[in-house]
């Protein structure tokens, strides 16, 4: 939320939205403007939807249910996209940032939170056990649903380097493009911004 730098009335666009978390926390902040979230998954949106008519803020975001490869909406509406835990199940994620691009406006910043795959050394070798062993194991056996841990083990792993999404963060013309590694590098905040212009 701080590395957005949403300021009064700005307008902002969760990508991935899931059950609203991020858009309910963009909007409990007077200063912004209309919070859009969007998500493929209907039900998600039914229990976001939930979510925030519960809290208040029903009136102050607004959900889509829409692509994010084919966002519904206008070049340069946003002056902040987000999305967080999204952009590995996207899978296309040079068009996926695109078009998170094309919906910003200039000046307007792109957010990505994410996880990381497994580092050298050996904190990263813990995590390797962690996340392929440990965590499949127990979360499977814990919520029924083994597929959707062995999926969260092969997306991270395979999910791009921090130095390769800035690169294509910089293939998108973002300005000013820098991530910071949280938790020892398990997941990174990316922040680029939408230069100017030059017009003839």
């Amino acid at each position: 939320m701080d590395r957005a730098g949403a300021e009064g009335g700005q307008t902002i666009l969760d990508l991935c939205t899931g059950t609203g978390d991020l858009a309910i926390r963009f909007a409990r902040d007077d200063g912004t403007g209309p919070v859009w979230g969007v998500d493929r998954s209907r039900e998600m949106l039914r229990i976001a939807r939930r979510k925030t008519s519960a809290s208040g803020l029903a009136a102050r975001i607004r959900f889509v249910e829409a692509n994010a490869l084919a966002l519904p909406f206008d070049d340069e509406s946003f002056d902040v996209v987000s999305i967080g835990f999204g952009l590995r199940n996207v899978g296309q994620h040079q068009r996926a940032i695109g078009e998170m691009t094309r919906v910003l406006k200039e000046g307007g910043r792109l957010l990505i939170l994410e996880f990381s795959p497994p580092s050298n050394g050996p904190f990263g070798g813990v995590y390797r056990f962690y996340l392929g062993t440990l965590l499949r194991a127990v979360g499977g056996v814990a919520s029924g649903s083994a597929e959707a841990y062995r999926h969260l083990h092969t997306s991270i792993t395979a999910f791009p380097k921090p130095r390769e999404i800035v690169e294509i963060l910089q293939a998108e013309r973002l300005q000013d493009v820098s991530f910071r590694k949280l938790t020892g590098g398990i997941c990174c905040i990316y922040r680029g911004t939408k230069g100017m212009e030059l017009r003839c």
